[in-house]
């Protein structure tokens, strides 16, 4: 029999765990929270509620298959060491936990100030501070924003930050005011519904700081075969995207600039030192004489996230360290791939996806049948496992706890 484990339950483990049971290898998914949805559940920023929901049906479909042990509530380096679960003899092991460290600001002192915040933190309190148990991080949000990053997630920042905004101004004047509704029509429209205007409410708004142009923002992928004409119209649609998205949240964009310092005045961060940025032969070279300040009140980045380091997982710098990104094979380390978040670093549903297929397809004739005695330790470790979660083996009663 085959035995695969699988550190990680949500979109690209998930795939993963569908390919091997849709060839009847059973599967092991460790999961480090409650229910098996990684970023879905707080990456996402609460708008995404359809989406959501969609995702949270695939993966319940595919974890509650008979060939699947879920163990939730189990973190690899802290509840089970990395070095009990290699020496157990898995027919496979599969790294699928996501990237939930925000990477390190280049400016390390920026931390120590109250108004700064990373991008996990701040949109897990944005989908939760409305509820009347939550007692996570808080966020003061204050005009004049500048958010630091590029891409999706930075862009998700920022419209939440210009919502909130509109909603510390309007809240009181609006009966059944929904920032969600606000969301899904834009601000401008929302507030026209009550003969309201954006320009009235004395609103500076945010700064999203992009270190390369529009056009390298990555809002839509570009194949690496990709023909020059398409990359051009690639790169024209990512402006274009951005435009749309700026007609409807009113947010501003500094391109081709790059924080270098900081600015603060009796403790208090009131902005950061940039410089102006030109690409040359797809490298950035700051322009001479560019240095500026950037003043704000609210700081947030948003410049992606890493994996956690885990205890005897070698690593490369800050991030894991994979030798082939294609099949996710970890240096030094038999039988054991990454896939999604965790090596792709792009943080999105779709190119998690593409990953775990990517890897499924290419490492699946690498898996192999193992004696009874180990699939025999294996059961007994699940159990165990299982156990300190309080888990009985009920996935839809688990998630009926909830």
């Amino acid at each position: 029999m085959k035995v695969v484990l699988i550190i990680g339950g949500a979109v690209s483990g998930s795939t993963a765990v569908k390919k091997l049971t849709d060839e009847g290898i059973r599967c092991v998914v460790v999961e480090q929270n409650r229910m098996p949805y990684g970023k879905i559940e707080d990456g996402l920023p609460r708008w995404h509620e359809k989406q959501r929901i969609n995702e949270y049906f695939k993966i319940d479909d595919i974890i509650s298959n008979e060939l699947v042990d879920f163990v939730p509530l189990t973190r690899i380096g802290k509840d089970v060491s990395f070095e009990e679960i290699y020496n157990m003899g898995w027919s496979c092991i599969y790294f699928a936990n996501g990237a939930w460290k925000d990477r390190s600001f280049p400016i390390k002192e920026i931390e120590d100030f109250d108004n700064f915040y990373y991008q996990n933190p701040f949109v897990y309190w944005f989908n939760h501070y409305h509820e009347s148990s939550y007692n996570g991080p808080k966020v003061d949000i204050k005009d004049d924003a500048i958010v630091i990053g590029g891409g999706l997630a930075s862009i998700d920042v920022c419209k939440i930050i210009q919502l909130e905004l509109v909603r510390q101004k309007v809240e009181s004047k609006i009966e059944n005011f929904d920032i969600i509704e606000m969301e899904h029509k834009g601000i401008p429209k929302y507030l026209e519904q009550y003969d309201m205007k954006y320009e009235d409410l004395g609103i500076n708004g945010t700064t999203l700081v992009y270190r390369r142009n529009i056009e390298n923002m990555p809002l839509t992928t570009i194949p690496e075969d990709a023909t020059p004409e398409m990359v051009e119209k690639r790169k024209l649609a990512r402006r274009k995207i951005l435009n749309n998205t700026l007609d409807k949240f009113l947010f501003k964009v500094a391109e081709c600039t790059q924080p270098v310092g900081l600015s603060y005045e009796d403790n208090i961060l009131n902005g950061i030192e940039v410089i102006e940025n030109e690409i040359i032969d797809g490298k950035l070279i700051a322009k001479e004489n560019s240095n500026k300040i950037l003043y704000g009140n609210t700081f947030i980045s948003s410049i992606g996230s890493l994996p956690e380091p885990i205890q005897g997982i070698p690593m490369d710098g800050s991030t894991y360290n994979i030798v082939d990104e294609d099949s996710g094979k970890f240096d030094e380390l038999e039988k054991v791939h990454g896939m999604g978040n965790a090596i792709t670093g792009k943080g999105n549903i779709k190119a998690s996806r593409v990953s775990a297929k990517t890897v499924g397809d290419l490492t699946i004739d690498l898996i192999h049948d193992i004696d009874q005695d180990v699939i025999d330790n294996i059961d007994l470790k699940v159990k165990q496992w299982q156990s300190k979660s309080s888990y009985d083996g009920n996935y839809f009663e688990w998630k009926a706890k909830k």
